[in-house]
Protein backbone atom coordinates (compact mmCIF):
# COMPACT_ATOMS: atom_id res chain seq x y z
CA UNK A 1 0.00 0.00 0.00
CA UNK A 2 1.05 4.01 -0.70
CA UNK A 3 2.94 5.32 2.71
CA UNK A 4 1.26 8.58 1.44
CA UNK A 5 -2.18 7.57 0.71
CA UNK A 6 -1.96 5.72 4.33
CA UNK A 7 -0.58 9.05 6.54
CA UNK A 8 -3.49 10.81 4.54
CA UNK A 9 -5.97 8.52 5.68
CA UNK A 10 -4.82 8.43 9.39
CA UNK A 11 -4.94 12.57 9.01
CA UNK A 12 -8.39 12.75 7.38
CA UNK A 13 -9.36 11.00 10.17
CA UNK A 14 -8.04 12.80 12.66
CA UNK A 15 -9.14 15.83 11.08
CA UNK A 16 -12.92 14.51 11.47
CA UNK A 17 -12.38 13.63 15.26
CA UNK A 18 -11.12 17.44 15.84
CA UNK A 19 -14.37 18.46 13.96
CA UNK A 20 -16.49 17.07 16.53
CA UNK A 21 -14.60 17.86 19.34
CA UNK A 22 -14.66 21.41 18.31
CA UNK A 23 -18.45 20.77 17.72
CA UNK A 24 -19.17 19.57 20.93
CA UNK A 25 -17.11 22.53 22.72
CA UNK A 26 -19.66 24.95 20.92
CA UNK A 27 -22.41 23.31 21.93
CA UNK A 28 -21.18 23.07 25.72
CA UNK A 29 -20.57 26.73 25.63
CA UNK A 30 -23.53 27.35 24.18
CA UNK A 31 -26.40 25.43 26.75
CA UNK A 32 -24.48 24.98 29.80
CA UNK A 33 -22.89 27.46 32.56
CA UNK A 34 -19.20 26.85 32.12
CA UNK A 35 -16.72 27.30 35.12
CA UNK A 36 -14.25 30.30 34.24
CA UNK A 37 -11.04 27.60 34.63
CA UNK A 38 -12.37 25.60 31.70
CA UNK A 39 -12.89 28.39 29.41
CA UNK A 40 -9.72 29.50 30.32
CA UNK A 41 -7.81 25.79 29.20
CA UNK A 42 -10.44 26.27 25.55
CA UNK A 43 -8.74 29.34 25.29
CA UNK A 44 -5.38 27.96 25.95
CA UNK A 45 -5.86 25.14 23.32
CA UNK A 46 -7.62 26.94 20.81
CA UNK A 47 -5.12 29.62 20.88
CA UNK A 48 -2.23 27.34 20.45
CA UNK A 49 -4.03 25.37 17.43
CA UNK A 50 -5.20 28.58 15.26
CA UNK A 51 -1.69 30.23 15.53
CA UNK A 52 -0.27 27.39 14.20
CA UNK A 53 -2.39 26.68 11.29
CA UNK A 54 -3.62 29.90 10.48
CA UNK A 55 -0.91 31.31 9.32
CA UNK A 56 0.02 28.54 6.37
CA UNK A 57 -3.77 27.67 5.47
CA UNK A 58 -3.96 31.63 4.71
CA UNK A 59 -3.65 31.21 1.09
CA UNK A 60 -6.47 28.31 0.59
CA UNK A 61 -10.16 29.15 -0.15
CA UNK A 62 -12.63 27.42 0.84
CA UNK A 63 -15.71 26.90 -1.13
CA UNK A 64 -18.44 28.70 -0.43
CA UNK A 65 -20.65 25.81 0.66
CA UNK A 66 -17.87 25.21 3.05
CA UNK A 67 -17.66 28.35 4.38
CA UNK A 68 -19.08 28.70 8.20
CA UNK A 69 -21.06 32.04 8.33
CA UNK A 70 -19.38 34.54 11.11
CA UNK A 71 -19.26 37.88 11.98
CA UNK A 72 -16.24 40.31 10.93
CA UNK A 73 -14.66 41.31 13.97
CA UNK A 74 -14.23 45.28 14.09
CA UNK A 75 -10.49 45.09 14.92
CA UNK A 76 -7.87 43.11 14.55
CA UNK A 77 -7.81 39.32 16.15
CA UNK A 78 -6.57 39.38 19.65
CA UNK A 79 -3.55 37.61 20.94
CA UNK A 80 -3.52 34.65 22.90
CA UNK A 81 -2.71 37.14 26.07
CA UNK A 82 -4.76 39.82 25.02
CA UNK A 83 -7.61 37.41 25.43
CA UNK A 84 -6.50 35.84 28.69
CA UNK A 85 -6.02 40.18 29.77
CA UNK A 86 -9.59 40.52 28.52
CA UNK A 87 -10.55 37.98 30.85
CA UNK A 88 -8.75 39.59 34.35
CA UNK A 89 -9.94 42.89 32.96
CA UNK A 90 -13.74 41.65 33.02
CA UNK A 91 -13.22 40.80 36.54
CA UNK A 92 -12.27 43.99 37.47
CA UNK A 93 -8.39 43.50 38.02
CA UNK A 94 -6.65 45.28 34.84
CA UNK A 95 -3.68 46.98 36.74
CA UNK A 96 -2.93 49.29 33.46
CA UNK A 97 -6.25 51.62 34.35
CA UNK A 98 -3.86 54.69 34.89
CA UNK A 99 -4.44 54.52 38.69
CA UNK A 100 -7.76 55.94 39.30
CA UNK A 101 -8.88 52.88 40.92
CA UNK A 102 -12.11 52.31 38.55
CA UNK A 103 -13.54 48.73 39.05
CA UNK A 104 -14.50 46.52 36.38
CA UNK A 105 -15.91 46.21 32.84
CA UNK A 106 -19.41 46.78 31.25
CA UNK A 107 -20.48 44.13 28.62
CA UNK A 108 -18.58 46.07 26.32
CA UNK A 109 -15.26 45.98 27.69
CA UNK A 110 -15.79 50.15 29.57
CA UNK A 111 -14.94 50.27 32.65
CA UNK A 112 -17.49 51.64 35.35
CA UNK A 113 -17.53 52.80 39.03
CA UNK A 114 -21.04 53.38 40.59
CA UNK A 115 -21.30 56.52 42.78
CA UNK A 116 -21.27 54.97 46.11
CA UNK A 117 -17.67 54.39 45.86
CA UNK A 118 -17.19 50.83 45.01
CA UNK A 119 -15.73 49.19 42.23
CA UNK A 120 -18.11 47.62 40.11
CA UNK A 121 -16.74 44.73 38.26
CA UNK A 122 -17.95 41.93 35.75
CA UNK A 123 -16.84 37.89 35.33
CA UNK A 124 -17.09 36.42 31.64
CA UNK A 125 -19.98 33.75 31.37
CA UNK A 126 -21.68 32.22 27.87
CA UNK A 127 -23.33 34.69 25.89
CA UNK A 128 -26.76 33.87 26.43
CA UNK A 129 -26.72 34.24 30.27
CA UNK A 130 -26.29 38.28 31.27
CA UNK A 131 -22.83 39.24 32.52
CA UNK A 132 -22.23 39.20 36.25
CA UNK A 133 -21.61 42.36 38.02
CA UNK A 134 -19.93 42.80 41.32
CA UNK A 135 -19.83 45.78 43.83
CA UNK A 136 -17.17 45.34 46.73
CA UNK A 137 -14.93 47.61 48.85
CA UNK A 138 -11.80 48.99 47.30
CA UNK A 139 -8.65 47.60 48.76
CA UNK A 140 -6.16 50.77 49.49
CA UNK A 141 -2.45 49.28 48.18
CA UNK A 142 -0.71 52.86 50.45
CA UNK A 143 0.67 50.37 52.33
CA UNK A 144 3.11 48.97 49.57
CA UNK A 145 5.78 50.77 47.79
CA UNK A 146 8.37 49.39 45.15
CA UNK A 147 11.21 47.51 46.34
CA UNK A 148 9.47 46.59 49.84
CA UNK A 149 9.85 42.89 50.66
CA UNK A 150 7.33 40.50 52.45
CA UNK A 151 6.07 36.86 52.56
CA UNK A 152 2.37 36.02 51.09
CA UNK A 153 0.33 33.24 50.90
CA UNK A 154 -0.82 32.10 47.54
CA UNK A 155 -4.90 31.45 47.54
CA UNK A 156 -6.05 31.55 43.93
CA UNK A 157 -4.26 31.62 40.30
CA UNK A 158 -5.95 32.55 37.06
CA UNK A 159 -4.98 29.75 34.66
CA UNK A 160 -3.15 30.75 31.87
CA UNK A 161 -2.08 33.86 33.03
CA UNK A 162 0.64 35.50 35.35
CA UNK A 163 -2.38 36.91 37.47
CA UNK A 164 -3.14 35.70 41.14
CA UNK A 165 -4.37 36.55 44.70
CA UNK A 166 -2.77 36.20 47.40
CA UNK A 167 -2.87 36.81 51.58
CA UNK A 168 -0.17 39.62 53.24
CA UNK A 169 1.57 37.36 56.01
CA UNK A 170 4.71 39.63 56.49
CA UNK A 171 3.38 40.78 59.55
CA UNK A 172 2.89 38.11 62.08
CA UNK A 173 0.47 39.89 64.12
CA UNK A 174 -1.87 41.26 61.97
CA UNK A 175 -1.11 37.49 60.15
CA UNK A 176 -2.43 35.93 64.00
CA UNK A 177 -5.28 38.37 63.92
CA UNK A 178 -6.41 37.16 60.54
CA UNK A 179 -5.90 33.79 61.35
CA UNK A 180 -8.50 33.86 64.25
CA UNK A 181 -10.89 35.69 62.51
CA UNK A 182 -11.34 33.25 59.90
CA UNK A 183 -11.18 30.09 62.50
CA UNK A 184 -14.01 32.37 64.39
CA UNK A 185 -16.28 32.78 61.14
CA UNK A 186 -16.48 29.30 60.80
CA UNK A 187 -18.78 29.35 64.39
CA UNK A 188 -21.26 30.99 62.45
CA UNK A 189 -24.80 29.05 62.46
CA UNK A 190 -27.41 31.32 61.55
CA UNK A 191 -28.57 30.20 57.45
CA UNK A 192 -30.28 32.13 54.90
CA UNK A 193 -32.87 30.77 53.05
CA UNK A 194 -31.25 32.66 50.04
CA UNK A 195 -28.98 34.96 48.17
CA UNK A 196 -29.42 38.76 49.61
CA UNK A 197 -31.10 40.86 47.40
CA UNK A 198 -28.74 43.77 47.67
CA UNK A 199 -25.44 42.81 45.84
CA UNK A 200 -23.35 44.52 48.63
CA UNK A 201 -24.41 42.68 51.40
CA UNK A 202 -21.20 40.21 52.51
CA UNK A 203 -22.69 36.86 53.58
CA UNK A 204 -20.90 33.72 53.99
CA UNK A 205 -21.01 30.87 51.80
CA UNK A 206 -19.99 27.18 52.68
CA UNK A 207 -17.53 25.66 50.34
CA UNK A 208 -16.08 22.13 50.95
CA UNK A 209 -16.97 22.43 54.52
CA UNK A 210 -15.57 25.97 55.48
CA UNK A 211 -17.04 29.04 55.48
CA UNK A 212 -15.84 32.30 53.17
CA UNK A 213 -16.80 35.25 52.90
CA UNK A 214 -18.81 35.95 49.45
CA UNK A 215 -20.40 38.83 47.54
CA UNK A 216 -22.95 37.93 44.70
CA UNK A 217 -23.06 39.67 41.27
CA UNK A 218 -26.12 42.01 40.47
CA UNK A 219 -27.47 40.00 37.22
CA UNK A 220 -28.74 36.42 36.47
CA UNK A 221 -28.07 34.14 37.08
CA UNK A 222 -25.87 34.54 40.16
CA UNK A 223 -22.35 34.29 40.87
CA UNK A 224 -20.24 34.44 43.97
CA UNK A 225 -16.71 36.22 44.79
CA UNK A 226 -14.97 34.75 47.61
CA UNK A 227 -13.49 38.11 49.08
CA UNK A 228 -10.82 36.31 51.03
CA UNK A 229 -9.61 34.21 48.14
CA UNK A 230 -10.55 35.70 45.24
CA UNK A 231 -11.88 32.86 43.61
CA UNK A 232 -15.27 33.46 41.50
CA UNK A 233 -17.79 30.61 41.71
CA UNK A 234 -21.14 29.96 40.20
CA UNK A 235 -24.13 29.75 42.78
CA UNK A 236 -25.56 26.44 43.17
CA UNK A 237 -28.93 26.68 45.26
CA UNK A 238 -28.88 23.26 45.71
CA UNK A 239 -25.54 22.13 47.00
CA UNK A 240 -24.73 25.52 48.60
CA UNK A 241 -25.33 26.59 52.14
CA UNK A 242 -25.26 30.15 52.79
CA UNK A 243 -25.26 32.51 56.60
CA UNK A 244 -25.86 35.62 57.47
CA UNK A 245 -22.64 37.58 59.03
CA UNK A 246 -22.54 39.78 62.02
CA UNK A 247 -21.55 43.14 61.29
CA UNK A 248 -18.25 42.70 63.01
CA UNK A 249 -17.58 40.25 59.62
CA UNK A 250 -18.83 42.43 57.07
CA UNK A 251 -16.90 45.61 57.93
CA UNK A 252 -13.95 43.93 57.44
CA UNK A 253 -11.97 44.44 54.32
CA UNK A 254 -10.95 41.49 51.68
CA UNK A 255 -8.40 39.65 52.85
CA UNK A 256 -7.43 38.47 49.24
CA UNK A 257 -5.29 41.25 47.34
CA UNK A 258 -4.47 41.02 43.12
CA UNK A 259 -1.20 40.27 41.96
CA UNK A 260 0.69 39.90 38.36
CA UNK A 261 3.70 37.99 38.79
CA UNK A 262 6.66 39.70 37.14
CA UNK A 263 9.51 37.39 37.35
CA UNK A 264 10.99 34.60 40.05
CA UNK A 265 14.36 34.99 41.68
CA UNK A 266 14.03 32.16 43.56
CA UNK A 267 17.53 29.67 42.53
CA UNK A 268 15.75 26.64 42.43
CA UNK A 269 13.58 27.77 39.81
CA UNK A 270 15.33 26.86 36.61
CA UNK A 271 12.92 29.23 33.83
CA UNK A 272 9.92 28.05 32.16
CA UNK A 273 6.04 29.52 32.09
CA UNK A 274 5.39 31.60 35.57
CA UNK A 275 1.65 31.00 34.32
CA UNK A 276 2.87 27.19 35.25
CA UNK A 277 4.81 28.43 38.46
CA UNK A 278 1.84 29.93 39.94
CA UNK A 279 -0.11 26.93 39.42
CA UNK A 280 2.56 24.43 41.03
CA UNK A 281 2.74 26.69 44.11
CA UNK A 282 -1.00 27.68 44.69
CA UNK A 283 -1.42 27.54 48.40
CA UNK A 284 1.73 28.30 49.58
CA UNK A 285 4.04 30.28 50.95
CA UNK A 286 6.51 32.37 49.07
CA UNK A 287 8.87 35.80 49.87
CA UNK A 288 7.41 38.22 47.60
CA UNK A 289 9.23 41.87 46.44
CA UNK A 290 6.63 44.73 44.93
CA UNK A 291 8.07 46.16 41.58
CA UNK A 292 5.35 48.83 40.86
CA UNK A 293 1.81 49.86 41.73
CA UNK A 294 -1.17 49.52 38.73
CA UNK A 295 -4.16 50.51 39.96
CA UNK A 296 -5.63 48.12 42.45
CA UNK A 297 -2.42 44.93 41.22
CA UNK A 298 0.58 44.64 42.54
CA UNK A 299 2.96 43.90 40.02
CA UNK A 300 5.49 41.22 42.44
CA UNK A 301 9.06 38.89 42.27
CA UNK A 302 8.47 35.74 44.15
CA UNK A 303 11.35 34.46 45.60
CA UNK A 304 12.30 31.39 47.53
CA UNK A 305 9.17 28.88 49.71
CA UNK A 306 8.74 29.30 53.06
CA UNK A 307 7.28 27.13 55.69
CA UNK A 308 3.79 27.23 56.63
CA UNK A 309 0.94 25.96 58.64
CA UNK A 310 -1.88 24.71 57.06
CA UNK A 311 -3.98 27.72 56.86
CA UNK A 312 -1.23 29.70 55.68
CA UNK A 313 1.22 31.44 58.64
CA UNK A 314 4.17 31.36 58.07
CA UNK A 315 6.35 29.69 60.68
CA UNK A 316 9.00 31.87 62.01
CA UNK A 317 9.38 31.65 65.87
CA UNK A 318 7.58 34.49 67.53
CA UNK A 319 8.88 35.67 70.95
CA UNK A 320 6.08 34.23 73.52
CA UNK A 321 4.57 36.83 75.35
CA UNK A 322 3.67 35.94 79.28
CA UNK A 323 0.05 35.49 79.90
CA UNK A 324 -1.62 38.58 81.89
CA UNK A 325 -2.00 38.31 85.27
CA UNK A 326 -5.04 39.02 86.83
CA UNK A 327 -5.22 40.58 90.27
CA UNK A 328 -7.03 37.38 91.87
CA UNK A 329 -6.99 34.46 90.44
CA UNK A 330 -5.59 30.63 90.89
CA UNK A 331 -2.20 31.74 89.87
CA UNK A 332 -1.66 34.42 92.72
CA UNK A 333 -2.81 32.34 95.42
CA UNK A 334 -0.75 29.91 97.42
CA UNK A 335 -1.72 26.50 98.07
CA UNK A 336 -2.91 27.36 101.90
CA UNK A 337 -5.21 30.00 99.82
CA UNK A 338 -6.62 27.75 97.41
CA UNK A 339 -7.22 24.65 100.18
CA UNK A 340 -9.13 27.30 102.11
CA UNK A 341 -11.02 28.25 98.96
CA UNK A 342 -12.13 25.00 98.20
CA UNK A 343 -12.73 23.42 101.51
CA UNK A 344 -16.15 23.29 102.46
CA UNK A 345 -17.21 21.88 105.85
CA UNK A 346 -20.44 21.71 107.37
CA UNK A 347 -19.80 24.84 109.34
CA UNK A 348 -18.04 26.43 106.41
CA UNK A 349 -14.89 28.35 106.45
CA UNK A 350 -14.87 29.28 103.03
CA UNK A 351 -15.43 33.19 102.72
CA UNK A 352 -16.76 32.86 99.36
CA UNK A 353 -19.43 30.05 100.43
CA UNK A 354 -20.07 32.00 103.52
CA UNK A 355 -20.67 35.05 101.45
CA UNK A 356 -21.40 34.57 97.90
CA UNK A 357 -23.54 31.39 98.52
CA UNK A 358 -21.28 29.37 95.79
CA UNK A 359 -17.36 29.30 95.14
CA UNK A 360 -16.44 31.42 91.59
CA UNK A 361 -15.60 29.42 88.79
CA UNK A 362 -13.83 31.65 86.50
CA UNK A 363 -10.83 30.46 85.92
CA UNK A 364 -11.92 26.80 85.03
CA UNK A 365 -14.84 28.01 83.02
CA UNK A 366 -13.57 31.36 81.07
CA UNK A 367 -11.04 30.61 78.40
CA UNK A 368 -8.10 32.36 79.13
CA UNK A 369 -7.05 33.12 75.17
CA UNK A 370 -10.69 35.45 74.79
CA UNK A 371 -9.94 38.34 72.35
CA UNK A 372 -12.25 41.10 72.41
CA UNK A 373 -11.78 41.90 69.10
CA UNK A 374 -12.72 38.17 67.65
CA UNK A 375 -15.53 37.86 70.42
CA UNK A 376 -13.98 34.45 70.33
CA UNK A 377 -10.02 32.96 70.79
CA UNK A 378 -7.89 31.51 67.93
CA UNK A 379 -9.36 27.45 69.12
CA UNK A 380 -12.75 28.39 66.95
CA UNK A 381 -15.40 25.97 67.17
CA UNK A 382 -13.40 23.78 69.39
CA UNK A 383 -13.08 25.64 71.98
CA UNK A 384 -15.74 24.81 74.84
CA UNK A 385 -14.78 27.67 76.98
CA UNK A 386 -16.90 30.76 77.94
CA UNK A 387 -15.91 33.60 75.87
CA UNK A 388 -16.17 36.78 77.90
CA UNK A 389 -13.83 39.14 79.42
CA UNK A 390 -12.45 38.78 83.28
CA UNK A 391 -12.92 41.55 85.71
CA UNK A 392 -9.34 42.99 85.70
CA UNK A 393 -9.99 43.89 89.27
CA UNK A 394 -11.12 40.16 90.35
CA UNK A 395 -14.81 40.23 90.56
CA UNK A 396 -16.27 37.02 89.43
CA UNK A 397 -18.51 37.08 85.89
CA UNK A 398 -20.31 33.52 87.54
CA UNK A 399 -23.57 33.88 85.91
CA UNK A 400 -26.17 31.29 85.26
CA UNK A 401 -25.30 30.15 81.92
CA UNK A 402 -28.25 28.06 79.96
CA UNK A 403 -27.82 25.45 76.94
CA UNK A 404 -28.81 26.49 73.02
CA UNK A 405 -26.63 23.64 71.11
CA UNK A 406 -25.45 20.34 71.72
CA UNK A 407 -22.43 18.43 70.19
CA UNK A 408 -24.41 15.56 68.38
CA UNK A 409 -25.81 16.51 65.25
CA UNK A 410 -28.58 14.43 63.48
CA UNK A 411 -27.14 12.92 59.83
CA UNK A 412 -28.70 14.43 57.07
CA UNK A 413 -30.05 12.33 54.08
CA UNK A 414 -29.58 13.26 50.68
CA UNK A 415 -31.83 15.21 48.67
CA UNK A 416 -33.67 12.86 46.27
CA UNK A 417 -33.23 9.63 48.64
CA UNK A 418 -36.07 7.52 49.73
CA UNK A 419 -35.74 7.21 53.73
CA UNK A 420 -38.08 5.15 56.28
CA UNK A 421 -39.46 6.71 59.43
CA UNK A 422 -41.90 6.13 61.79
CA UNK A 423 -43.97 9.42 62.78
CA UNK A 424 -44.46 10.02 66.11
CA UNK A 425 -46.20 13.98 66.47
CA UNK A 426 -48.64 14.98 63.86
CA UNK A 427 -49.16 19.07 64.07
CA UNK A 428 -51.61 19.32 60.67
CA UNK A 429 -52.43 18.41 57.57
CA UNK A 430 -49.05 19.05 56.33
CA UNK A 431 -46.87 18.97 58.86
CA UNK A 432 -45.07 16.23 61.49
CA UNK A 433 -42.39 14.90 63.25
CA UNK A 434 -40.66 11.45 62.57
CA UNK A 435 -37.86 9.14 63.59
CA UNK A 436 -36.03 7.84 61.13
CA UNK A 437 -35.67 4.64 61.25
CA UNK A 438 -32.22 3.52 62.31
CA UNK A 439 -32.21 0.58 64.53
CA UNK A 440 -29.11 2.04 66.46
CA UNK A 441 -30.41 5.67 67.00
CA UNK A 442 -33.56 3.86 68.65
CA UNK A 443 -31.38 1.51 71.19
CA UNK A 444 -29.75 4.61 72.02
CA UNK A 445 -32.58 6.87 72.56
CA UNK A 446 -34.27 3.77 75.08
CA UNK A 447 -31.11 3.42 76.72
CA UNK A 448 -30.65 7.50 77.18
CA UNK A 449 -34.37 7.66 78.74
CA UNK A 450 -33.47 4.30 80.98
CA UNK A 451 -30.13 6.05 82.29
CA UNK A 452 -32.24 10.11 82.43
CA UNK A 453 -34.62 8.83 84.61
CA UNK A 454 -33.00 6.74 86.82
CA UNK A 455 -33.57 7.61 90.31
CA UNK A 456 -30.08 8.25 91.23
CA UNK A 457 -29.94 10.47 87.86
CA UNK A 458 -33.33 11.79 88.98
CA UNK A 459 -31.88 13.44 92.18
CA UNK A 460 -29.13 14.94 90.86
CA UNK A 461 -30.61 16.85 88.42
CA UNK A 462 -31.12 20.76 89.48
CA UNK A 463 -34.00 22.68 89.61
CA UNK A 464 -34.16 25.89 87.60
CA UNK A 465 -32.70 29.18 89.40
CA UNK A 466 -33.79 31.68 87.11
CA UNK A 467 -36.76 32.42 84.99
CA UNK A 468 -36.19 30.28 81.13
CA UNK A 469 -34.38 31.62 78.07
CA UNK A 470 -36.79 30.82 75.09
CA UNK A 471 -34.70 28.26 73.09
CA UNK A 472 -33.23 26.78 76.11
CA UNK A 473 -32.25 23.29 76.65
CA UNK A 474 -34.10 21.83 79.96
CA UNK A 475 -35.48 18.82 80.66
CA UNK A 476 -38.92 18.66 81.02
CA UNK A 477 -41.47 16.14 82.81
CA UNK A 478 -44.30 14.42 81.27
CA UNK A 479 -47.82 14.32 82.72
CA UNK A 480 -48.89 11.44 81.45
CA UNK A 481 -46.10 9.21 82.32
CA UNK A 482 -44.02 11.19 84.84
CA UNK A 483 -41.10 10.55 83.55
CA UNK A 484 -38.27 13.43 82.23
CA UNK A 485 -36.95 14.44 78.83
CA UNK A 486 -35.16 16.72 76.62
CA UNK A 487 -36.75 19.05 75.78
CA UNK A 488 -36.65 23.23 74.52
CA UNK A 489 -38.83 26.50 76.36
CA UNK A 490 -40.45 28.25 73.57
CA UNK A 491 -42.41 30.99 75.64
CA UNK A 492 -42.71 31.72 78.83
CA UNK A 493 -45.49 33.95 80.48
CA UNK A 494 -45.07 33.05 84.18
CA UNK A 495 -43.96 30.25 86.49
CA UNK A 496 -47.10 28.21 86.12
CA UNK A 497 -47.40 28.50 81.96
CA UNK A 498 -44.46 27.86 80.11
CA UNK A 499 -44.77 26.05 76.98
CA UNK A 500 -42.24 23.58 76.08
CA UNK A 501 -41.39 21.39 72.73
CA UNK A 502 -40.48 17.91 73.33
CA UNK A 503 -37.07 17.71 71.19
CA UNK A 504 -36.94 13.81 70.92
CA UNK A 505 -40.94 13.31 69.98
CA UNK A 506 -42.34 16.74 68.31
CA UNK A 507 -45.02 17.46 70.70
CA UNK A 508 -45.52 20.41 73.29
CA UNK A 509 -46.89 20.78 76.99
CA UNK A 510 -48.04 23.69 79.17
CA UNK A 511 -45.70 23.13 82.03
CA UNK A 512 -44.67 24.95 84.80
CA UNK A 513 -41.20 25.92 87.19
CA UNK A 514 -41.50 22.28 89.40
CA UNK A 515 -41.80 21.03 85.67
CA UNK A 516 -38.24 21.91 84.06
CA UNK A 517 -34.76 21.05 85.52
CA UNK A 518 -31.04 22.56 84.49
CA UNK A 519 -30.18 20.55 81.41
CA UNK A 520 -26.98 18.29 82.01
CA UNK A 521 -24.25 17.90 79.28
CA UNK A 522 -24.04 14.05 80.25
CA UNK A 523 -27.03 14.06 77.71
CA UNK A 524 -26.16 15.65 74.84
CA UNK A 525 -24.20 12.91 73.20
CA UNK A 526 -27.00 11.64 71.20
CA UNK A 527 -28.81 13.96 68.92
CA UNK A 528 -32.76 14.86 68.59
CA UNK A 529 -34.80 12.27 67.11
CA UNK A 530 -37.64 14.20 66.34
CA UNK A 531 -37.11 15.36 62.50
CA UNK A 532 -39.54 18.06 61.05
CA UNK A 533 -41.26 17.02 58.36
CA UNK A 534 -43.93 18.77 55.71
CA UNK A 535 -45.74 17.27 53.15
CA UNK A 536 -44.66 18.26 49.35
CA UNK A 537 -47.54 19.65 47.35
CA UNK A 538 -49.75 20.15 50.20
CA UNK A 539 -50.89 23.61 51.56
CA UNK A 540 -53.87 24.60 53.57
CA UNK A 541 -56.37 27.10 52.18
CA UNK A 542 -56.61 30.20 53.93
CA UNK A 543 -60.48 30.09 54.85
CA UNK A 544 -59.52 26.25 56.11
CA UNK A 545 -59.22 27.21 60.01
CA UNK A 546 -62.02 25.15 61.57
CA UNK A 547 -63.83 21.55 61.00
CA UNK A 548 -62.37 20.40 57.78
CA UNK A 549 -58.50 21.45 59.04
CA UNK A 550 -59.36 19.70 62.36
CA UNK A 551 -60.48 16.26 60.20
CA UNK A 552 -57.62 16.33 58.25
CA UNK A 553 -55.35 16.33 60.77
CA UNK A 554 -57.22 13.37 62.21
CA UNK A 555 -57.16 11.55 58.67
CA UNK A 556 -53.60 12.00 58.37
CA UNK A 557 -52.61 11.06 62.17
CA UNK A 558 -54.64 7.87 61.09
CA UNK A 559 -52.92 6.69 58.32
CA UNK A 560 -49.07 7.56 59.47
CA UNK A 561 -48.82 8.04 62.92
CA UNK A 562 -46.51 5.37 64.66
CA UNK A 563 -46.08 3.57 61.32
CA UNK A 564 -43.33 2.77 59.14
CA UNK A 565 -43.33 4.69 56.13
CA UNK A 566 -41.43 5.30 53.15
CA UNK A 567 -40.69 8.94 52.13
CA UNK A 568 -38.28 10.80 48.99
CA UNK A 569 -36.67 13.62 50.22
CA UNK A 570 -37.21 16.59 48.11
CA UNK A 571 -35.09 19.23 50.46
CA UNK A 572 -33.48 19.46 54.06
CA UNK A 573 -33.37 23.41 54.70
CA UNK A 574 -35.14 24.51 57.98
CA UNK A 575 -37.29 21.55 57.65
CA UNK A 576 -37.61 17.99 55.78
CA UNK A 577 -40.19 18.43 52.59
CA UNK A 578 -40.75 14.95 51.40
CA UNK A 579 -43.25 13.19 49.69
Amino acid sequence: MDNRSGTNSVLEGLILRAEDVLGKMLLKLQRTRMPLEEKVRMINALHAFVDQWEGPLADIKLPPELQQPMAQPSTKPKSHGDEIMDVMQMLGLNGDDGGGGGGGREAGGRPVKNAGGRSVVAVPVPQEEAEPVFEVLEQSLKEYSPGQPGTCFITYTCPGSRRFFMMDRTNLDEADRTDCLLASLQNVTTRREGLPECPRRIFAVEVKGELFRAVRSRSEPAWLWLLDTGAVLPYEEESMLLFDLPEFYRRRDPFARCCELVDVTDRKFRGGDLGRFLEQNLFSGREFEVVRLRGKVLHVNLGRAVARKRNGTVLKKKKEEPTPEYRISEKTLTQEQLDVLYEEPLGTTNAMKATMGFVPQDDRRICPHYEPSLEGCFKGARCKLLHVAKDPDGWTRDQTLHKVKIRAQLNEPKVGSVVHMIPTTVVSVEEFYAHLEVAENGTKLVELQALLNEPRNVKELRPLNHKPYTREYVFARFAEDGQWYRAEVLDYFHDELIVVFYLDYGNQERLGMADLRTWDDRFDYLPFQAVHCRLANVTRKVEEVGEEDIQGTLALREAIYDKRIAVKVLDIRSYWEVL
